[in-house]
């Protein structure tokens, strides 16, 4: 084990990672040993323009005739298979969503909202098991469907609020998406600071069931709810009718947790911010789209932009499910790059030149499309989760300045 584990490398012309239309990359493959790897230039993972079995060192070259990304793969070894690749954007401040928007994109949400007006909210709130600080409360509600919506708040007690205040910090994790209230609490063991003590924070629960206690029982109960509608992932949930759509219950009940939240009297209405990655990204955008509240928001590596941009095959759906090579008829009204063009509130957003799950094609399709303030970090050499050491302290500056600024501004 590990003898015939090969070491790759893959590099690129133009160092930037960025280029024009037309212009030539050049990738350069080394590996410490001189052994046949697989090699492989697409678009963006999806479209596969060339495949090749090479001797390192060697040089693969390419052009996009338009805007994207030019993607180089490298895999090789034989006990263990290695894999390495190279990302270059080419024109990505000029790459749009491949669909038009549907027309009643706006009367559809309308709609969603009216229909949760007529729905007695039916707000549950069930202390929790406390931490140094902190009141923990379990915030449900009625939403869309006949289900229910769940959030974790964090609210800071009164010796850590300025003026009886507190600036509100709204997350939605990454992946399924559900949380523990074990977990919830060991989040802000491990991040919250001194600097962060006097902030509230909402953290959303994805799935329409009550977060359990212990975080050791969590994977368990969610299996148990897959099971139960017979999915492998809950973001596959109803695909065939955008109103039963997961996200559509989601988003609504949600917003209206938001809504109720930032009425707390301990709350400063004027100094809501959002964090999210991933998941956490897209809801982001949504929950920014459909909610003045939230004054600024960090989405990382958001999923649910350019749906349909497999059709081209400009980029893989996200995490390149066969799930979503479909059902666009649905999906078009939960495209995050649609929302962005409703989002004017400051936007920070990360992307990976080689994601996987959320394509960086897809995330320059959303990022284009912001109508307000923004800012996008380019993690030319990561993918999905990696990232190089400066990008969370950067994100965190930025969210942290905005959200700082609001506050005090409210104080005044």
């Amino acid at each position: 084990m590990g003898g015939n584990t090969v070491k790759i490398n893959v590099d690129c012309t133009p160092l930037s990672h960025l280029c024009h239309a037309g212009e030539k990359v050049e990738f350069f493959i080394t590996a410490d040993q001189q052994i046949p790897l697989e090699a492989t230039i697409s678009i963006d993972g999806e479209t596969v323009l060339e495949k090749r079995t090479v001797i390192p060192p060697c040089t693969l070259s390419a052009s996009l005739p338009f805007p994207g990304f030019l993607r180089c793969s490298v895999v090789g070894g034989e006990e263990e298979k290695v894999e390495k690749e190279c990302g270059v954007g080419v024109d990505p401040d000029q790459i749009q969503p491949l669909m038009p928007e549907p027309a009643d994109f706006d009367a559809f949400w309308e709609g969603r909202f009216r229909e949760l007006d007529s729905i007695p909210a039916d707000f549950r709130y069930t202390p929790c098991e406390s931490i140094e600080g902190f009141d923990i409360i379990r915030i449900d509600c009625a939403t869309l469907n006949g289900l229910r919506a769940y959030a974790m708040l964090a609210m800071p007690r009164q010796e850590f609020r300025r003026n009886g205040k507190a600036p509100l910090m709204v997350q939605f994790g990454g992946g399924e998406a559900y949380m523990s209230e074990e977990n919830f609490r060991k989040m802000f063991r491990e991040t919250t600071g001194k600097d962060e003590a006097g902030y509230a924070y909402l953290y959303f629960h994805l799935p329409p069931y009550p977060p359990v206690e212990k975080a050791a029982d969590a994977p368990a109960r969610h299996e148990e709810f897959l099971k139960t509608i017979g999915l492998k992932r809950y973001v596959y949930y109803g695909l065939d009718d955008p109103e039963k759509y997961y996200a559509c219950p989601a988003v609504t009940g949600f917003v209206r947790i938001l809504n109720e939240v930032a009425e707390m009297p301990e709350i400063e209405k004027a100094a809501i911010v959002y964090s999210g990655a991933s998941h956490g990204g897209g809801f982001g955008l949504y929950l920014c789209c459909f909610s003045k509240l939230i004054k600024a928001a960090f989405c990382g590596v958001p999923n649910f932009g350019d749906i349909a941009g497999v059709l081209a095959g400009r980029h893989q759906p996200d995490s390149n499910a066969s799930e979503f090579r479909e059902h666009f008829d649905t999906r078009q009204y939960f495209d995050t790059s649609f929302c962005a063009r409703r989002i004017t509130c400051p936007v920070y957003m990360g992307v990976g030149f080689v994601d996987k799950p959320c394509a960086p094609t897809a995330v320059y399709a959303i990022y284009n499309n912001l109508a307000g303030p923004k800012q996008i970090f380019n993690k030319i050499a990561n993918g999905h989760g990696d990232a190089p050491p400066e990008y969370a302290p950067m994100c965190q500056l930025w969210l942290k300045t905005h959200l700082k600024t609001l506050f005090e501004a409210a104080a005044e």
